[in-house]
């Protein structure tokens, strides 16, 4: 996951609603590459399975105490949200393909 302070220009440049939550479509590709280029981005590793694992990590308090298992494509992104699992403490074992791009939001 992205996330950036609300921005008027994103908002109205992608048609979106401030706070809505959507599935990206064509349209909306462009923007994951815009927000690292023009601001400073915290990325969070997400989905709602590693959300939980990451809850469960930092409820152990111990590092590598819990671990997920998924796929990523070989890009900027898995590189991305490998670090941010290694910095929550999940120990991550990830598939990596050149088929698909890595889930972005």
């Amino acid at each position: 996951e992205q996330c950036i302070s609300n921005n008027a220009f994103f908002v109205c440049r992608y048609e979106l609603k401030s706070g809505d939550i959507i599935l990206a479509d064509e349209k909306h590709k462009p923007i994951y590459d815009e927000l690292v280029e023009n601001f400073k981005v915290d990325f969070i590793a997400g989905g709602a399975t590693q959300n939980a694992i990451r809850v469960a990590q930092w409820m152990l308090l111990s590092e590598k105490a819990t671990a997920f298992i998924g796929c990523v494509g070989k890009d900027k992104y898995s590189e991305e949200l490998q670090r941010c699992c290694e910095q929550d403490g999940v120990e991550t074992y990830y598939l990596e393909t050149e088929e698909a791009p890595t889930g972005t939001c």
